[in-house]
């Protein structure tokens, strides 16, 4: 028997593994694993919180004791540690070594873990304790941020029985997360490019959009190098040394399930960036949630196109025709919903006020007060209070939108933080925003009330005029020298002290904003 075989007892395997989570370990080794203690207990603690078995590698000197271990079911895929070496990744390395030469198998068993893992190792005390040879210092080194822990009398009831001092070492190693060397050295090469960029252009450099069409160009150009390594490598990586016609690759390269082509890859990193780039608060902030929706559904065909700057230009002077019309038409149907449409029951008749406009005997302005039917602010699954929801905070962000248009006033988004704000402190009430206040009650109304009166009598203008229902001459002539017709429609609609005080603001409230998109600050092509 080996003098310093000293099976490990079964108390000691409970503390050493005491905390363990067996469901992020999958393969193990035991180097010295003698009658394989604790390959043994870790298989079985494995069966009690996992399914399956982990993948349990052993190495033993003593042939006797490597025999018991393969009668038990267990690899034993090398005889000294020592001159073990693989390149299999391990995510637990335990193990109970020589006590004379410990610190040589530590300090082995650390260096196999280097890119991350697991080590848990049974060393005698004097090891740690009495540093004398430079291989314990540098192990006490390697051993910073470990848990060591000191127990006497562990091996007093054992199978074999000794009565040293013994220090349990547990280590877990980050896992190491490589640079790609092709993406290094392009990232050096690219940052060169732009170092060699014009200097009229250097701002341009900081641009998020520009950063952002650097970085596609990057990854492209580093996933076309990989693939074509990948094919230069593949008639080395076959399952059969011969070449024959059934020969597959053992090593296989897919993009998203499908078979390895340039052309799809390149394809996929497009329809990547074009969706950030419609999640990008730079370029959509202006856009209601319908225009949002519009152009995101174009993620698909975009990605035929490369994501460049001209593309990126030409998208956005699109989206900047567009949007003058899109937030209009956001507009009148705010007016329309805050008006007729919630106005059919008794409750919801109150949201707006009637009048006689231009040629037609019903019109409408909208009240102070209104109520707005299916804002849902309550979860209907959980029945949590959850005002943040898409279908209630993506309509207070586009009414925000709308008179942010209407008012002249840059991009706000002050419904995001009021409601994430409400649901985390439980307000229902008089939830504050820009131009208006929220109530949300459960059976699924929400009451807003505006407090910019202001807003929302250009809501009102706006509306009507869209509609017809005010005279073509409103806000190009005095009430006194209107006809008896139209000054009836103005006293009915906001009276002659509410008309004249149109006038005399009619750049806030006869005029509108025109919104347009940022600018990117794109570099010319040639800069590309």
């Amino acid at each position: 028997m080996n003098n310093e075989f000293y099976p490990t007892p079964k108390t000691l395997l409970d503390k050493i593994f005491e905390g363990v989570d067996w469901r992020k370990v999958e393969t193990v080794l035991e180097p010295s694993a003698g009658e394989g203690d604790m390959a043994s207990y870790i298989r079985e603690q494995y069966k009690k919180s996992c399914y399956g078995g982990p993948d349990i590698d052993c190495i033993e000197k003593d042939p006797t004791l490597a025999h018991i271990l393969k009668g038990e079911g267990f690899p034993v895929i090398h005889d000294d540690f020592l001159t073990f070496h693989t390149g299999k990744r391990y995510d637990l390395i335990a193990m109970n070594p020589p006590f004379s030469n410990g610190d040589e198998h530590l300090l082995k068993a650390l260096e196999l873990q280097k890119n991350g893992g697991y080590v848990i190792c049974i060393l005698n005390a004097e090891t740690i304790r009495n540093p004398y040879t430079n291989r314990r210092k540098e192990l006490l080194q390697r051993l910073e941020g470990a848990s060591i822990t000191y127990l006497t009398e562990e091996f007093v009831q054992a199978e074999r029985k000794t009565h040293v001092e013994i220090a349990v070492v547990k280590m877990e190693i980050p896992k190491v997360q490589k640079e790609s060397r092709i993406f290094s050295e392009l990232r050096a090469k690219h940052y060169a490019r732009i170092q060699a960029a014009p200097e009229d252009c250097s701002s341009a450099v900081a641009d998020q959009v520009e950063a952002i069409v650097r970085q596609y160009e990057l990854e492209v150009e580093a996933g076309i190098q990989l693939i074509r390594e990948y094919e230069a490598m593949q008639p080395y990586l076959m399952q059969d040394v011969k070449d024959c016609a059934y020969n597959m690759p053992i090593l296989e390269m897919k993009i998203l399930g499908q078979n390895l082509e340039i052309n799809e890859f390149v394809r996929v990193v497009r329809k990547k960036y074009w969706t950030a780039l419609f999640q990008n608060p730079l370029i959509v902030g202006n856009m209601t949630t319908n225009q949002l929706e519009e152009y995101r559904g174009k993620v698909e065909e975009l990605s035929g196109y490369d994501f460049s700057y001209y593309n990126i230009k030409t998208l956005q002077e699109e989206m900047s025709r567009n949007l003058v019309k899109g937030i209009e038409e956001c507009v009148v149907k705010l007016f329309d919903e805050l008006s007729y449409q919630h106005s059919y029951d008794n409750d919801l008749s109150k949201n707006i006020h009637y009048y006689n406009g231009w040629k037609t005997n019903k019109s409408w302005i909208i009240n102070k007060k209104v109520i707005l039917p299916w804002m849902q602010a309550w979860d209907s699954i959980f029945k949590t209070y959850r005002p943040t929801m898409y279908k209630v905070s993506g309509k207070l962000r586009d009414m925000e939108k709308a008179l942010n248009y209407l008012c002249g006033r840059e991009e706000t988004n002050t419904v995001s933080s009021a409601l994430e704000e409400a649901e985390q402190t439980g307000q229902t009430k008089k939830v504050a925003m820009a131009y208006f206040t929220v109530t949300f009650y459960k059976k699924g109304t929400c009451h807003l009330e505006f407090t910019d009166l202001d807003a929302l009598k250009k809501l009102n203008i706006f509306g009507s005029q869209q509609k017809g229902w005010l005279p073509p001459s409103y806000g190009k002539k005095q009430y006194w020298d209107m006809d008896p017709e139209e000054q009836q429609v103005i006293r009915e609609f906001e009276g002659e002290a509410g008309y004249q005080e149109t006038l005399a603001r009619g750049d806030y409230f006869l005029g509108t904003a025109k919104p347009t998109l940022p600018a990117l600050g794109l570099a010319s092509e040639e800069v590309a």
